[in-house]
């Protein structure tokens, strides 16, 4: 998994329009994430999203190229570190039941940059009055676009898996 360091860096270096590649808006980010955020909340991400990638994997949808996680709100922030055209460095994902942060940039690293992750809503009308129209909402976090290569990632994380074979007895 990515380092502190290396985890700040890319919300440093991270940029859509040529304005803000310049030294003087870096470094006018770097001030902007020392005074906004602590090493802590970005080791929380990190840490966080580390333990996600593993519930991911060990997910059984996962071969069918899909994950799928109910939360109780679409509870999505950024880390914003005031680029040009109003782009954030970091998209997360909060799961407010278990209140861990998910980064999108995590999971590309691991999954690759055609994950794609979202929250996703269901609207759902609420029949129990009949003289009553409303809708409830469910969201969940959804991603797609798994690389071919998941059993690989599977096992950088979990090890080689052994198998056991069921063989005959060699002694007879």
């Amino acid at each position: 998994m990515i380092s502190l360091s290396e985890y700040k860096q890319h919300l440093l270096s991270f940029y859509t329009w040529p304005i803000d590649g310049n030294i003087d808006e870096i470094e006018k980010r770097k001030k902007i994430m020392n005074e906004k955020y602590s090493d802590e909340y970005f080791e929380k991400i990190i840490s966080d999203t580390n333990s996600f990638i593993y519930e991911v994997l060990l997910s059984e949808t996962v071969k069918y190229d899909y994950f799928k996680k109910e939360i109780d709100d679409d509870t999505t922030s950024y880390i914003d570190l005031n680029l040009h055209g109003g782009w954030p460095s970091d998209t997360l994902f909060v799961d407010d039941i278990s209140g861990i942060i998910i980064s999108k940039y995590l999971m590309q690293q691991v999954f690759g940059s055609y994950l794609q992750i979202d929250v996703e809503c269901d609207e759902i009308e609420d029949t129990s009055d009949e003289d009553i129209l409303s809708y409830y909402y469910r969201y969940y976090i959804y991603m797609q676009g798994f690389p071919e290569n998941i059993d690989e990632i599977k096992e950088s994380f979990f090890g080689k898996s052994k198998q056991l074979v069921k063989g005959g007895n060699t002694h007879e």
